[in-house]
């Protein structure tokens, strides 16, 4: 546990580059093998039909690219806030993990709430990482500016 608190603050893009390969894979299997299912949501009468593949294969892209901002802030020396990182993660793998969870539901009440809960957090998760990456430059320049 002790070595996953040290991963996180001091290498995060490590994690997040090691779950975006797991996505990757996942996605690999579940295109190649045809196990594919679709996401599925709807507003009043529109429907959103996404297949789980692609959206597991743009939360790989995303995790890649979000580990790759965290990776440029380390090079230049930025620390981001360890606490806003945590709530980062946490937030989008708790995301995914909401579409995983309506991949297996057969409820479509349940399964609507899922899916926009998701979406929700997934965008809430995204804000923070973006605010910490603004509050560890920022920080950083004030530090070097003093």
């Amino acid at each position: 546990m002790e070595k996953l608190k040290m991963l996180l603050r001091e290498k995060p893009y490590l994690v997040l580059w090691f779950i975006g390969a797991i996505l990757a894979v996942g996605c690999s299997i579940s295109y190649f093998f045809k196990i594919d299912t679709n996401f599925l949501v709807t507003i009043s009468d529109i429907y959103l039909v996404v297949a789980h593949s692609h959206i597991f294969l743009l939360g790989a892209l995303w995790f890649l690219l979000c580990g790759f901002g965290y990776f440029i802030l380390l090079k230049y020396q930025i620390t981001p806030v360890y606490s806003m990182t945590k709530i980062h993660l946490l937030l989008t793998l708790l995301s995914l993990f909401g579409i995983v969870i309506d991949q297996f539901t057969n409820n479509d009440g349940l399964e609507t709430v899922i899916a926009w809960l998701s979406i929700i957090i997934f965008f809430l998760a995204q804000t923070i990482y973006f605010i910490n990456i603004v509050v560890a430059t920022v920080f950083k320049i004030r530090i070097k500016n003093s």
